[in-house]
């Protein structure tokens, strides 16, 4: 996983995947299931959404992830998955749209920070 991309892993049927949203992703996202990357979230968080919402989720993601697949394998994916655990990682997937990518400069810590030295006393 490369969390400086948005990137996210995880086992959809019996392989482990990398899911990304792009740009390009999410309006395809949107274009398919006629909802905001928005309105998608809230939906999952309260259970309201399609399997057809998931695919997409997924298979999008998938595809931002850098591997092109068909929707029916992600769908014979998911059902090897299960609905449960596929529901949770599209939740994931989408989260990461809402975090974006994150760069070096995003490390909380300044550069000195990272460094310790030496704190004893020179009087002891």
């Amino acid at each position: 996983m490369n969390q400086y991309k948005g990137e996210v892993k995880g086992k959809l049927g019996d392989t482990e995947r990398t899911f990304r949203l792009t740009f390009e992703s999410i309006v395809n996202i949107e274009n398919k299931t006629g909802k905001s990357i928005i309105q998608l979230t809230t939906d999952m968080s309260s259970a309201k959404y399609s399997f057809k919402d998931l695919l997409t989720i997924l298979h999008e993601a998938i595809k931002g992830g850098g591997t092109n697949i068909l929707p029916e394998a992600v769908g014979d994916a998911m059902m090897k998955s299960g609905l449960i655990k596929s529901s949770e990682l599209a939740g994931i997937v989408l989260a990461s749209a809402f975090t974006g990518e994150k760069g070096e400069q995003d490390n909380p810590l300044v550069p000195a920070e990272n460094i310790q030295n030496d704190t004893q006393s020179k009087n002891t």
